[in-house]
């Protein structure tokens, strides 16, 4: 899969062929992390989990039923392997592995709005420890035609909690921007999902382009990041069964 700086992160889908992927793009001044990283031993953490709206916050949807223990210490790329999604988990999907991990830099105008750029380009600020990524497509149903990029990122606990604060107060301050691509975006908060010990949701629209849907979910010391695109020039909405399929699977 190729990667090619400056380009736009999109998931796009044709009437004659199934979806293409490319990630490209970079780091946004946060430097790649050690995808090799020595799996730490994990630690009981958290207890009922509660979604965190991302700006407003209130209204926010559960989408777990029980809370589970999430791992607190930061995981190995093996153990974040394991906690991923594959073919067969989520009815209606074809779950694929995304190897591919942005290398480059992206820069948003103002710099306030840099942590959804950084996010758009699945390279937040720090960079994890590890990463594993997928790809989920929908077959059937109101999911068909999108097409989900899903990212597990592992940290330190305090690093994780940051990515998620950065992004809420990202949404506090930004409505607009440019730079990463040729066209101005702009963004939006969302209501995000009662998933994980916290969550974060937003829109992100390119000039001439449907809106991008992005969730993204702290569990314990793990940030997954959930990023769907219809390629239908509509927008996108974040299937709620992968979020929840996704954050059961890595805190059972």
């Amino acid at each position: 899969m190729s990667r090619a700086g400056g380009q736009r992160v999109r998931i796009r889908v044709t009437a004659a062929a199934v979806f293409a992927a490319v990630l490209v793009a970079g780091c946004g001044g946060g430097g790649s992390g050690d995808s090799d990283a020595k799996a730490t031993e994990s630690a009981a953490a958290q207890g009922t989990s509660s979604g965190t709206g991302s700006g407003s916050g209130s209204g926010a949807a559960s989408v777990s039923a029980a809370a589970s223990e999430a791992p607190a210490a930061p995981l190995g790329e093996a153990e974040l392997k394991s906690a991923a999604l594959v073919g067969g988990d989520v009815d209606g999907y074809q779950i694929t592995d995304f190897p591919v991990r942005p290398d480059g830099d992206s820069v948003a105008r103002p710099a306030d709005c840099q942590p959804l750029e950084n996010m758009r380009t699945a390279s937040p600020d720090p960079g994890p420890r590890a990463f594993v990524g997928l790809l989920a497509f929908g077959g059937a149903g109101p999911t068909a035609g999108s097409a989900t990029t899903v990212g597990l990122m592992a940290y330190d606990r305090s690093d994780a909690e940051g990515i998620l604060d950065g992004l809420r107060a990202a949404l506090k301050k930004c409505t607009a921007y440019e730079g990463g691509v040729p066209a101005r975006t702009t963004a939006r908060a969302a209501t995000a999902p009662g998933a994980g010990d916290e969550a974060v949701a937003f829109g992100l629209e390119t000039q001439g382009d449907g809106e991008d849907a992005f969730v993204v979910v702290r569990s314990g010391a793990t940030v997954v990041l959930f990023y769907t695109a219809t390629g239908t020039g509509s927008a996108a909405q974040v299937p709620t069964e992968l979020v929840t399929a996704q954050i059961r699977k890595l805190e059972g």
